[in-house]
């Protein structure tokens, strides 16, 4: 019984473990990027990783103003150096918290090496987390 008791144990434990890194494992080989934002217009800038994710996914954000809510567009500088909103245009309205990988995308298909950055539609310094 007591054996059964630990192999149970055993069992449970390892179980704990692949539930706890089953998220990061989503997001291998991805980079994230803290940003402040711009209002209606780029923030702070980013430049996108070489890494596994082709798109710019927006996976945090806090509002400034204390509203606990507001709307975010991608931007990133173009071939002749000047900066383009993402075709994504603004999110709809976005509460404050943390979101999974693909399910917020400002911009999609982001070349290596290429400045990015974030605008908040209702106020600036909004702070977000670009996984990319």
């Amino acid at each position: 019984m007591k054996k059964s008791l630990a192999a149970l144990a055993v069992v449970g434990v390892a179980a704990a473990s692949l539930v706890t890194t089953a998220p990061a494992a989503s997001a291998a080989g991805c980079v994230t990027s803290g940003i402040t934002t711009g209002y209606q217009g780029p923030g702070s800038v980013a430049y996108k990783a070489a890494s596994g994710c082709r798109d710019l996914n927006l996976t945090y954000s806090y509002d400034s103003a204390g509203t606990g809510w507001d709307s975010y567009a991608g931007y990133y500088k173009n071939s002749s150096g000047t900066w383009t909103r993402g075709s994504r245009g603004y999110t709809g309205l976005l509460s404050d918290g943390a979101y999974s990988l693909g399910s917020i995308v400002l911009v999609s298909d982001l070349t290596s090496g290429r400045a990015f950055s974030v605008a908040s539609d209702y106020n600036g310094g909004d702070w977000v987390v670009i996984t990319h």
